[in-house]
């Protein structure tokens, strides 16, 4: 599996039709349920195993392992910017209106001056982890917000919580020797009390077979109870994914699959050991098990053969059982997964990987009979976990992109209501003139303006430029379908003020280059989303830094986390130029201009080293007009761009 380029974006937005004909399209959207699939993280090789739930906020918290990324010969490790958590780890990536804040929750060892998001514990054993030796992640959220996560590694199966603004973490079950590559440990199930009091339930196989285990703290030391132990059997071991899940008595229930069938382990029952043991489904394998609770019942699904099945149940010692759907052949055996979630009026969500179509899929029921949701771009995903908000607004799928090595995570909902990276708005018919912007326009910073489409929405509603100067639009385009920017004189779109840009499916960028415009208030649109994607182009504003007619050109560029803040620096022809350069990072950087990437002999500028924190201006001489390759000759590989002299 190779990554594919890190400059690409980190978000998949909406999926809408678009056609070869971007002017005769029938853009439908308007409100309603949809799935909207993300790229939650991206950077390195992360998401294996991702556990997910929501907090009483109503907020989605996705726990998952980040490992370094696999490197063909000759290309290098991408630079991870300030802030983001060293690897491998066992990180913790969160979305509050709109916003991703990833973190972790446990690292080999602190980065230096560098605060990483969530408070993460220091665990060096971390530091031995691999995507072939570990086996799971757990992740569930306390009635006062409190985040608690255990994970099974080589060392053994960890838990840690966050109840206070950072993470604490203890070995619960130490396996010796360390574990080469996962299996004997089995993946770890998680179920907190409202008061935050944790239960883990996981397998460990020993010489007496695998062992069924359920843990808690008491008394300041974790109290461990072998529930059940399932002999060995000829072709290896049984399913060794487990469950657990609290009755509306706050009674322990442990889900296993003993290889006859799918049972039950009750705790404060009268049988043996204080358990009361029930059968699940005696017809089914077990794979895959996973188990919600809400509204005083229990929901467990689990693949039985070639379908995916639950069973429900108010004291998790009878069960009614379901089925969700048929799963077909083939794919990846390994990515097998469920994950539940109830909401608080009873309805279930379930999700599951099927082999047979090699992707995520999703249903829902409201008491029985399960109902498919359309998924979109999950094909290739694997092992996913699912949560719900209370009021049952918004669900939410976590699973791991095989191929890209991403953290993906779905949210179905309704639209207009969706916290999504960026608000998705409801279209009600084309609109008769630009929208009237909120807030400030956005300018052009050294010849530049930058706009992104996210959610099927421009970020801004307004770009301002200033007049008789060209300038280039930086077009950033965050959606898995057709985006373009292009120009006109009004809202008819009728008379366009320059080619429009070409269209571009994300992610992905692009640089469109904008000839002199003559001062006015005009229009700029989506071809491809006329109606939703819209905004007011001003021409004749100051344009930020940088603009102004045939003055002496400042321009400022900032290095941070071993990169330039900008792609493109645009200064005036025929005449010299400044350029305030900033370093933000402790360790040296330049700017060296050249006439192009393979002439790097013949240097048309080239800037003093400087240590950040620093600032210098560098004077630069009057160039022809052309486009030229600018890099720091320090970081040639990771800091480069694009002069526009013009």
């Amino acid at each position: 599996m190779q990554k594919r380029p890190m400059w690409v974006a980190i978000v998949l937005g909406l999926v809408a039709a678009a056609c070869a004909n971007p002017r005769t399209v029938p853009v439908t959207f308007g409100s309603g349920e949809r799935f909207v699939p993300e790229v939650a993280d991206f950077l390195d090789d992360v998401g294996l195993y991702p556990s997910v739930a929501v907090d009483p906020e109503g907020t989605p918290y996705v726990a998952y392992f980040g490992f370094p990324s696999e490197l063909k010969q000759g290309e290098i490790a991408p630079v991870r910017p300030i802030g983001a958590p060293s690897v491998p780890g066992v990180f913790l990536a969160s979305r509050n209106d709109g916003l991703w804040t990833r973190g972790a929750v446990a690292m080999e060892a602190p980065i230096p001056n560098v605060d990483v998001a969530f408070g993460p514990a220091e665990v060096p054993e971390v530091g031995s982890i691999t995507p072939e030796n570990v086996n799971g992640t757990a992740i569930a959220i306390d009635g006062s917000g409190g985040l608690h996560v255990a994970w099974a590694a080589d060392t053994g199966l960890w838990y840690a919580e966050n109840t206070g603004g950072s993470f604490t973490a203890i070995l619960v079950q130490e396996v010796r020797p360390r574990l080469r590559v996962a299996g004997p440990l089995g993946t770890p199930a998680l179920a907190v009390t409202s008061n935050g009091t944790p239960w883990l339930a996981y397998t460990l196989t020993t010489a007496l077979g695998q062992e069924v285990a359920v843990t808690t703290p008491v008394g300041g030391a974790w109290s461990t109870e072998v529930v059940a132990t399932v002999p060995l059997r000829a072709g290896g071991a049984p399913p060794s994914r487990v469950a657990v899940g609290l009755t509306g008595n706050g009674l322990p229930v442990v889900v296993y699959a003993d290889g006859s069938g799918v049972q039950a382990a009750t705790g404060g029952g009268g049988g043996e050991g204080g358990w009361q043991y029930s059968k699940v489904d005696s017809s089914a394998d077990g794979f895959g098990l996973s188990l919600s609770s809400a509204g005083g019942r229990l929901h467990v699904a689990y693949y039985a053969g070639g379908e995916v099945r639950t069973a429900a149940s108010a004291e998790g010692t009878s069960w009614r059982t379901d089925t969700v759907a048929p799963v077909g052949t083939g794919g990846s055996q390994d990515g097998r997964s469920t994950g539940t979630a109830a909401d608080e009026a009873g309805t279930v969500f379930v999700a599951w990987y099927d082999p047979g179509s090699d992707s995520v899929q999703l249903a829902s029921a409201e008491d029985t009979g399960y109902t498919p949701i359309p998924v979109e771009d999950t094909e290739g995903g694997r092992l996913p976990a699912v949560a719900v908000t209370g009021d049952g607004s918004a669900v939410y799928v976590a699973w791991h992109a095989e191929e890209s090595q991403d953290l993906m995570l779905g949210t179905y909902g309704e639209i207009g209501e969706l916290a999504l990276a960026v608000q998705s708005p409801t279209p009600t018919g084309a609109p008769t003139s630009a929208p009237t912007p909120s807030g400030e326009c956005t300018t052009a910073r050294n010849g530049v303006v930058n706009i992104v489409a996210q959610g099927i929405a421009f970020d801004t509603g307004c770009i301002e430029v200033p007049a008789g100067r060209p300038f280039t639009i930086a077009f950033d385009n965050r959606d898995a379908t057709q985006h373009n920017v292009a120009l006109y004189t009004d809202s008819s779109a009728t008379t366009s003020l320059a080619p429009p840009g070409e269209l571009i499916t994300g992610p992905s960028t692009i640089d469109y280059r904008i000839p002199a415009q003559e001062p006015g208030t005009y229009f700029f649109r989506c071809d491809v989303h006329p109606t939703q994607m819209v905004g007011e182009f001003r021409v004749g504003g100051a344009g930020g830094t940088g603009g102004g007619g045939a003055a002496a050109v400042t321009t400022e560029v900032t290095a941070q986390g071993i990169a330039f803040d900008t792609g493109t620096i645009t200064l005036n022809a025929g005449q010299e130029s400044t350029i305030t350069f900033t370093n933000d990072d402790g360790v040296q950087h330049n700017i060296a201009m050249f006439p192009s990437e393979s002439d790097l002999a013949n240097p048309l500028f080239r800037g003093d080293l400087i240590t950040g924190p620093d600032t210098i201006d560098y004077t630069i001489p009057a160039l022809d007009p052309g486009e030229f390759y600018f890099h720091c000759d320090i970081h040639p590989l990771q800091m480069t761009g694009t002069v526009v002299i013009q």
